[in-house]
């Protein structure tokens, strides 16, 4: 037995990671460690970027939106029906609008895949292995958990394999005080009703939180719905709308455009602009302007698409200075050799 006031400092203490949405993080309270979380729907792109956004916040360094640990994925999927690793592309573009390099991200994220019905107890067993071998892994992500019971020929021995999987997962979680968070689909069910988690009620009373996710196709722009259908102390159910801009990073994480075409039509819609073409009236302003956008831009692009500057125009200012510096240096250069050729030429005259 505890107190209150000991149960909230322990609770204090606990490490919580982040999901990437402000909204998500105070319905459910962030990924609370040594927690169970269940998160399912049927738009399998929400719940993928879920994932790559927790397994990149796990490994960010404390602090910076970040818990600096490791993670592990675990995927169940038949090769022949869907993906069956972490989507690297994704991973990356997180990676580097956080600004991490993602080298840093893929040697902390262990990738663990079941392939068919056969192997989900020896991967899981494979799991159990890596987190006993390695304690600075404090997150535990598994993909797709009930997709056998959907393709199965057998569903009652998929089921029970399902509660063995689950009962190894918690067990070592509990144990090493680590994250657990299960995705998967949502049964089918009336439009007025909120549909359930495929797995039966064995998985919706294992987990501690229970969340749905489904796109609201409706909206303009499209949004997501977070509905918390169970939580240890909060009422429920209780929904929240993830916005998702219409450019750049939204909330989930996804990449909507590329930083170059963002920065272009920024740049189109100045150049249109009657103030700036006012500017632009003289020939030789023209000429820097173009010598600024195709100098300091095509050499800097990286630079640039991976900072964390949100002002494009900012960053412009900042890459003037850098392209003018270079052009000074030079000028500073070529002054210096035409002095020493003249002092040459003086002493050769006399």
């Amino acid at each position: 037995m505890k107190t209150a006031a000991e149960a909230l400092e322990e609770e204090r203490t606990l490490l919580r990671l982040r999901t990437g949405s402000v909204d998500l993080d105070d319905l459910i309270d962030g990924i609370q460690q040594g927690q169970f979380y269940l998160l399912y729907g049927n738009d399998q792109e929400i719940l993928d970027t879920f994932v790559h956004r927790i397994l990149v916040n796990c490994v960010l360094p404390y602090g910076e939106r970040g818990s600096g640990v490791k993670g592990l994925y675990f995927n169940v999927c038949n090769y022949h029906q869907g993906k069956t690793i972490l989507d690297p592309s994704q991973l990356t573009t997180i990676a580097k609008c956080a600004g991490v390099d993602p080298n840093t991200i893929f040697e902390r994220i262990y990738a663990v895949s079941a392939f068919n019905e056969n192997q989900q107890i020896s991967a899981t067993k494979e799991c159990v292995k890596i987190i006993e071998d390695d304690n600075d892994i404090r997150l535990l992500v598994v993909q797709n958990l009930t997709r056998f019971i959907e393709t199965s020929r057998k569903p009652l021995e998929a089921r029970k394999t399902l509660r063995q999987v689950i009962g190894m997962l918690r067990r070592i979680a509990s144990k090493k005080e680590i994250s657990l968070v299960v995705t998967c689909t949502a049964s089918k069910t009336h439009r007025s009703r909120l549909p359930k988690p495929k797995g039966g009620v064995f998985l919706r009373h294992e987990a501690n939180f229970v969340v749905f996710l489904d796109e609201m196709k409706r909206e303009n722009p499209p949004s997501i719905r977070a509905t918390l259908v169970k939580h240890p102390y909060k009422a429920t159910p209780k929904s929240v709308v993830l916005c998702v801009h219409p450019e750049g990073i939204d909330l989930m994480g996804r990449d909507a455009s590329l930083f170059k075409q963002k920065f272009q039509k920024q740049i189109d819609e100045l150049k249109n602009s009657i103030g700036f073409q006012n500017n632009l009236i003289n020939s030789e302003h023209r000429e820097a302007f173009d010598l600024l956008l195709n100098g300091a831009w095509s050499v800097e692009n990286t630079a640039m698409s991976n900072s964390g500057v949100l002002c494009i125009m900012d960053i412009l200012n900042l890459m003037a200075n850098v392209h003018n510096k270079k052009c000074s240096g030079s000028l500073r250069e070529r002054r210096l050799n035409l002095e020493r050729r003249l002092r040459d030429m003086k002493e050769r005259s006399r």
